[in-house]
């Protein structure tokens, strides 16, 4: 398995119970200053690329004011 070909196929309620509830929690009580991001593809929109998962969920959602960064 390529880790920068990979395509992680999750269905939404998965992303939300098993992925999500550690970074969010990492975000909002941890009160993180910066996340990477990962190098495959979720459902077919690489991670680092993906408006829903920088955007709508870290930066609107969970408030996440810090830096987001890649280890490239």
């Amino acid at each position: 398995m390529d880790r920068f070909k990979y395509d992680a196929k999750i269905t939404r309620q998965d992303l939300h119970q098993t992925y999500f509830a550690a970074f969010k929690q990492g975000v909002e009580e941890g009160r993180a200053h910066s996340v990477m991001c990962s190098y495959n593809s979720v459902n077919g929109i690489p991670a680092c690329a993906s408006k829903e998962l920088l955007e709508d969920y870290l930066r609107t959602r969970w408030k996440f004011d810090g830096y987001v960064v890649s280890d490239w």
